[in-house]
């Protein structure tokens, strides 16, 4: 199901990984899409994952694995990218009614 996802107004920015990593932890060179308060996109799939810790799909408790309908640039360069790691907690969803 397409859903929005709206970047919390209270924010200011956010940072879509391809980990569940904190920021801080990553390299340089991991891709990073940072996105600002208030900005939308459409999404073709919201992972929530798991909330057991042994599963496979388990994403650090607080992270969806979200698939763009538009591939994301990542700010380190390189091809874009249609698969991130989003903080439940920075975004909005909104779910489109067919």
């Amino acid at each position: 199901m397409t859903s929005i996802l709206r970047i919390k107004d209270n924010i200011g920015t956010t940072t879509f990984k391809q980990s569940t990593k904190q920021f801080k932890d990553l390299k340089k060179s991991d891709p990073t899409f940072l996105a600002r308060a208030g900005q939308t996109y459409f999404a073709t799939t919201v992972d929530r994952g798991s909330s057991d810790p042994k599963s496979a799909n388990y994403y650090g408790g607080d992270h969806w694995k979200v698939t763009f309908k538009d591939k994301l640039k990542p700010q380190e360069g390189g091809d874009s990218i249609f698969t991130w790691f989003v903080f439940k907690g920075d975004v909005e969803e909104y779910r489109l009614v067919p």
